[in-house]
């Protein structure tokens, strides 16, 4: 008799038209790391007196299905865990205009560079409106530029993203709009006073309504999808459907380098077994894995320097219905509170994050990890609140800082956290 390897073993996922009902097919094969789903049920130590010291057979107890899976963060297959944690996203093909603004040098006081007929002015003091501080290096200007940009009230400027590059000389500039829209947004470059920036054409470029698929999902869904998860170890052999699987929470790790997996906090109903699998034949797709040395870090747009480690938690605070049934099992999971949380370690080189924890003052922090510009994974957190931390001093080495953030709800966008996963699958 042949035994269970999980080297083996495989996993197959189908979303459910009706909670608890497996449906008969639609199975897709998911790579995963590790899996701890299954029924579990309880025996209670008898409490009975009077029959000696000998004990007496224990009671069953309630039947419990809760467990972490372990998958890789890859361009295909995460997309249908995404649509698990978060429900249905929103699709649309193409690629967005990009274009950039370099600059050669500081610019000089009150020199512009204007996008879609919008001046964004830089000043040595005097900071109002569409204008941003002159800092002691180009970086620091083109930092507090980003910065502002992104924070605009302005229509011409909020219709698109800005991005410092890791030299700290370029600002990337990325139309909201996916396809030809942004094509027409147009730069320019003040030459007196001196910008010293050079545009990268007359307008953004390369809009396209072909191309990639965007797939965006926002938080705060009023209802979440269930799936049915069936784990095969076809040795024995034995099959576990596990059907009613909801996400409860999904967490990330982030380092600089190793393997870089998400964690899937799942709640279903039950699971049944048999001795052949209920998925029949799962479609597969191409394995492409995100690296960790791929991720970048952002805080309203500008990269952010000196971070050692880090983790993002999105949690749904899924709450078990557990009500009087002859079965034993929950008849449900309800959507409450989510929670966005994580913690960033950084070498403590400036005071930056430390002064914004201390003013409350709420950032934006992105989590983005590429393989190419059409393909691609980012985690956006809009409103995030840092916390004051220690600066512990525990050896000759460096001193780091660690922030256990919290998320919260933008007061303008109306949502706390999005996520936005580009490949070429048409739709989840």
């Amino acid at each position: 008799m042949a035994r269970a390897r999980g080297a083996n073993a495989v996993m197959a996922m189908a979303f459910e038209t009706t909670y608890g009902t497996s449906p008969g097919s639609g199975y897709k094969k998911v790579p995963f790391v590790s899996a701890a789903l299954g029924e579990q049920q309880n025996l209670i130590e008898s409490d009975l007196l009077g029959y000696g010291r000998e004990p007496q057979p224990p009671a069953r107890d309630v039947i419990n299905n809760d467990g972490d899976v372990v998958v890789p963060l890859d361009l295909r297959n995460f997309g249908t865990w995404l649509k698990l944690v978060f429900g249905n996203p929103t699709t649309t093909q193409g690629v967005a205009a990009t274009g950039a603004v370099t600059f050669s040098a500081q610019p000089a006081n009150n020199a512009t560079i204007t996008i879609g007929g919008a001046p964004w002015t830089f000043v040595s003091s005097g900071v109002t409106g569409d204008k941003s501080l002159i800092g002691a290096t180009l970086q620091e200007t083109l930092a507090n530029a980003v910065i502002g940009l992104n924070k605009s009230a302005t229509v011409a400027l909020t219709g698109q993203t800005y991005a410092l590059d890791l030299t700290g000389t370029i600002i990337l500039i990325t139309s909201k709009t996916i396809g030809t829209g942004g094509n027409s947004v147009t730069l320019a470059a003040s030459t007196s006073p001196a910008s010293n920036g050079t545009v990268s054409g007359a307008t953004l470029s390369g809009g396209s309504a072909s191309g990639p698929y965007n797939h965006v999902f926002t938080s705060g869904a009023l209802s979440l999808p269930s799936a049915s998860i069936e784990v095969g170890l076809p040795e024995v052999p034995s099959y576990g459907m596990n059907f009613g699987a909801m996400a409860d929470k999904v967490s990330i790790q982030l380092q600089r380098s190793g393997l870089l997996n998400a964690t899937l906090s799942l709640i279903a109903q039950g699971e049944t077994r048999a001795a052949t699998s209920g998925a029949g034949t799962p479609t597969e797709t191409a394995l492409e894995r995100f690296s960790q040395f791929s991720g970048a870090i952002r805080r309203d747009g500008v990269p952010l320097g000196n971070v050692v480690s880090g983790t993002f938690t999105y949690a749904n605070g899924l709450d078990k219905v557990e009500i009087i049934r002859s079965d034993g099992r929950i008849a449900g999971a309800d959507p409450a509170m989510l929670a966005v949380t994580g913690q960033i370690g950084v070498r403590f080189a400036d005071t930056t994050l430390l002064d914004l924890a201390v003013g409350g003052t709420a950032v934006e922090l992105v989590f983005e990890w590429s393989i190419s510009a059409s393909k691609l994974l980012r985690f956006v957190a809009h409103a995030v609140y840092l916390p004051r931390p220690k600066l512990p001093i525990s050896g000759p080495g460096g001193v780091q800082a660690t922030f256990d953030w919290q998320a919260a709800k933008h007061s303008t966008l109306g949502k706390t956290c999005t996520a936005t996963l580009i490949n070429d699958v048409a739709s989840y």
